[in-house]
């Protein structure tokens, strides 16, 4: 214990000398402690540890060199040194009152390591400001788009048992993607490869242009009818069942599964390139602008799940003739067969839906299933008028030759 005379001496001899004496402040911890002025530093702030005041201060007053040169309102004047006789510590020495002198609280900032380059600059802050502005409303993006999501996943707790996929739906559904893969997409990649085998450019010339056309719309075809023939609804069915939906619905996929095509492969510009020039010959200046519109659209709505193409491609091809005007000699099915093509048609609608419920919920379902429709509409009407234009063109007729062969399973030609 001291004795009061003890204590009166440490104060006064603390006092005296050269380090500030903080007693609200002192600590026995000083890693917690503002090197500037004793209070509770909050961190290292511009290069050393202070308290929220100095590092406002010192973010203030750093390029304000003309405040060191301020003399010290609480410094004895009797101490200084006219006659340049200033001892090499003197700008060590600061006053006990630090937190209000700013000469000798930015003096001591600098001899603290605090650092003037930290200091952003106006331009910085007001980059700063923009970033924290521009993350706020990307926040409120996100928590606005986390809502929708969420008021969307409602319906799907409302889903009757009967409309959730079971274990046999799901095996069917990874056969069909993976007999797409297999047989259509692994071909048309492999047979585009030996066409595009080295760099080509389509000069002015039209059979150029048809020979083209046709090669690149046969492998599609080809893959197609390749995909189709693996799929074991397609081999229960009759010669005469599997001719009769072949020469009525595989002309009019052909816009879907180049759709699909396109968004599994990556070509190059040139080749797309090529591309749009035998396309732009074969369908004319007038419809070649809406060829162009078509794709853009379906790129745009239909959704990037290869399940539901591929699903939706199943269904189409199990309709009704989608196309039955550019022949007279079309083959025709009885009633009782049309009958049974539409059940094996209902289990891949079916399928699709449920596939949607589970996957995308109520609403988000009703929309794809809207967009497939809207969009195969178009692409329907589209086909029509290309397929009038290959019919009733004579320089066109190679082509017509080329997809009559091509639209006909492999194994129905024997």
């Amino acid at each position: 214990m001291l004795s009061p005379a003890s204590t009166s001496t440490t104060t006064t001899t603390t006092t005296t000398t050269t380090r500030i004496y903080h007693p609200k402040h002192r600590s026995w911890c000083p890693k917690h402690e503002c090197i500037i002025c004793g209070s509770k530093a909050i961190g290292v702030n511009f290069g050393a540890p202070t308290c929220a005041p100095c590092k406002a201060f010192f973010r203030r007053n750093a390029r304000r060199k003309e405040i060191l040169q301020t003399p010290c309102p609480f410094r004895d004047p009797n101490l200084l040194n006219f006659n340049n006789n200033i001892d090499n510590n003197e700008k060590s020495n600061y006053c006990s009152q630090v937190r209000y002198c700013s000469s000798c609280r930015l003096r001591r900032c600098f001899d603290m390591g605090m650092k003037e380059e930290l200091v952003r600059t106006d331009e910085e802050n007001e980059r700063y400001r923009q970033l924290v502005e521009t993350n706020r409303q990307r926040r409120q993006q996100l928590l606005q788009q986390e809502q929708l999501e969420n008021s969307l996943v409602i319906p799907r707790q409302i889903v009757k048992a009967s409309d959730l996929l079971h274990e046999t739906d799901w095996t069917h559904l990874s056969n069909v993607v993976f007999a797409y893969e297999t047989h259509c997409l692994k071909n048309y990649i492999q047979r585009r490869k030996n066409l595009f085998h080295t760099r080509i450019q389509i000069p002015d010339d039209a059979w150029v242009k048809i020979n083209y056309h046709s090669s690149t719309i046969v492998n599609n075809l080809t893959s197609l009818t390749s995909f189709l023939s693996s799929i074991p609804a397609v081999q229960n069915l009759s010669k005469f069942d599997r001719i009769f939906l072949c020469t009525h619905n595989i002309r009019p996929l052909i816009l879907l599964n180049l759709h699909e095509l396109e968004q599994l492969c990556y070509s190059e510009p040139w080749e797309l390139t090529c591309d749009n020039l035998s396309a732009e010959y074969v369908c004319g200046s007038t419809l070649f602008p809406e060829y162009v519109k078509t794709k853009h659209r379906a790129e745009q709505i239909l959704i990037t799940d290869s399940v539901v193409t591929r699903l939706w491609l199943l269904v189409l091809f199990f309709s009704t003739p989608l196309h039955c005007y550019y022949q007279q000699t079309l083959p025709e099915i009885d009633a009782n067969r049309q009958q049974t093509i539409r059940q094996i048609q209902d289990i891949y609608v079916t399928l699709l839906w449920k596939y949607l419920l589970h996957r995308h919920g109520e609403l988000s379902a009703i929309r794809i299933f809207s967009n497939l429709n809207g969009i195969y509409l178009r692409m329907q009407r589209l086909s029509q008028a290309v397929n009038t234009e290959i019919r009733t063109r004579n320089d066109l007729s190679i082509i017509n030759e080329a997809f009559n062969r091509a639209v006909i399973i492999d194994s129905d030609n024997k």
